[in-house]
């Protein structure tokens, strides 16, 4: 009897609604896991996914192991869907939209979409000469070099209305994207609260000093493909011991 080969189309990353449904889904059993995760990375009915030899599921799993765990990368500014994002910096963030991220937080498995579009938002105006993109997995990211690009582009200021109504389209966000911007949300957030903390005790000039230590210690980590802090959700594991017979 002849096999059937099946022809998979993977995608360049892993997209938001994606990797919510796999993270939710870490409480089911691990085959049940492993099926889900494919079904939803390639895009395929989990009931046909059911049907295919176990196999079969391992090896797609190997295939799909990189980008169904992806690593985070920070970008300060991305083009997505035709429109220029930037990451909205500790420094400038209103006390609306601090209390909106707490909150979202709270059950960030499900508010994923609802904290990217917080944390990006259109680019109103910059003063960059000229942009130079880098794409990588098809992410078209600014690679200007500067010593702080946060002093370069202004976002658009928060309205959470605009919030609610962007962030279905944030659904198809990298998701190694926003694991980076919100690791390095809390990263700068740890060290802005440090600085607020030291400033109660010391002069005005040394708080300066301080606070430009702390955005030298912040860029640092910024450019295509670094990975400045650990990811904030537990890694998720699409190995089941059942695919290894």
């Amino acid at each position: 009897m002849k096999k059937k080969t099946i022809t998979l189309d993977l995608p360049d990353y892993l997209t938001l609604k994606t990797y919510q449904t796999i993270v939710n889904n870490q409480e089911k059993g691990q085959a049940e896991q492993l099926i889900e995760a494919v079904a939803s990375i390639i895009d395929k009915d989990i009931d046909e996914v059911k049907r295919w030899p176990i196999k079969t599921l391992k090896q797609i799993s190997d295939d799909i192991s990189e980008l169904a765990m992806p690593k985070e990368q920070f970008h300060t500014l991305v083009e997505f869907d035709g429109v220029l994002y930037g990451y909205a910096h500790m420094k400038q963030v209103t006390l609306g939209e601090y209390i909106d991220l707490e909150n979202l937080s709270k059950d960030i498995n499900n508010n994923m979409a609802a904290v990217c579009a917080i944390l990006y938002r259109p680019v109103t105006k910059h003063r960059f000469d000229s942009l130079n993109f880098q794409i990588k997995q098809k992410v078209k990211s600014v690679n200007n070099k500067v010593a702080n690009p946060f002093d370069y582009y202004t976002i658009e200021e928060y309205d959470s209305d605009k919030r609610k109504d962007r962030q279905k389209l944030f659904e198809s966000f990298p998701a190694h994207v926003f694991n980076g911007a919100v690791g390095f949300f809390l990263g700068s957030a740890s060290l802005y609260l440090n600085n607020i903390l030291f400033s109660k005790s010391h002069s005005h000039r040394t708080k300066m000093t301080q606070e430009k230590k702390i955005l030298e210690s912040l860029s640092q980590t910024i450019g295509v493909g670094s990975e400045p802090y650990t990811v904030y959700l537990s890694p998720v594991s699409y190995r089941s011991q059942d695919t290894n017979r």
